[in-house]
């Protein structure tokens, strides 16, 4: 006959305690093993809900990643319904400064809202020190009023999220 242990769920007769008593100390009485029973239950079931919360925060994060654009992309939008009107005006019923006009509209709307999604424009005046973090050498140039080193022009505005550079401005600096 095996000796039973307290994690056993064996409740046949041959493994039941023959001493309530607990005479030599190695059995364990009905009432014990029933508690036992209860405690490993009570953590099986903790660590089953501990799995099945990790499961959910786990899809809960996945999704969050999944939909994180959707604000910025419910505000980008109109913008777009802006340019497709822009788009469907008949070129032979209007003049390109009223076109120019309603580009500039939209593209003044296009960065208002990027101001207010936190992108920063990166517009480096000539003489400003070159950093390599937000700045993309393309040329070189003389410049006898500016010191080596420095942005002697911009060529294509650079932006920033939250001081985190998305592109950088192309920039011509002096030799």
């Amino acid at each position: 006959m095996s000796q039973q242990t307290p994690f056993d769920d064996r409740d046949n007769e041959e493994n039941q305690p023959n001493d309530p008593q607990g005479g030599d100390g190695d059995t364990v009485t009905a009432d014990e093993h029933q508690r036992l029973r209860d405690e490993r239950d009570k953590l099986m079931y903790a660590v089953a809900e501990s799995q099945n919360m990790r499961k959910r925060l786990e899809a809960e994060k996945e999704q969050a990643v999944q939909y994180a654009n959707q604000a910025l992309i419910r505000t980008l939008i109109p913008i777009i319904d802006n340019f497709e009107r822009a788009l469907a005006v008949d070129p032979a019923k209007t003049d390109a400064a009223n076109v120019l006009k309603g580009l500039q509209l939209v593209h003044d709307q296009l960065m208002k809202e990027l101001e207010k999604q936190n992108v920063e424009l990166i517009e480096p005046k000539p003489g400003t020190p070159f950093d390599p973090t937000r700045h993309e050498a393309l040329m070189e140039r003389p410049d006898p009023n500016l010191k080596p080193g420095t942005v002697a022009q911009a060529l294509t505005r650079g932006y920033a999220l939250r001081g985190r550079t998305l592109r950088p401005a192309s920039v011509m600096i002096v030799k």
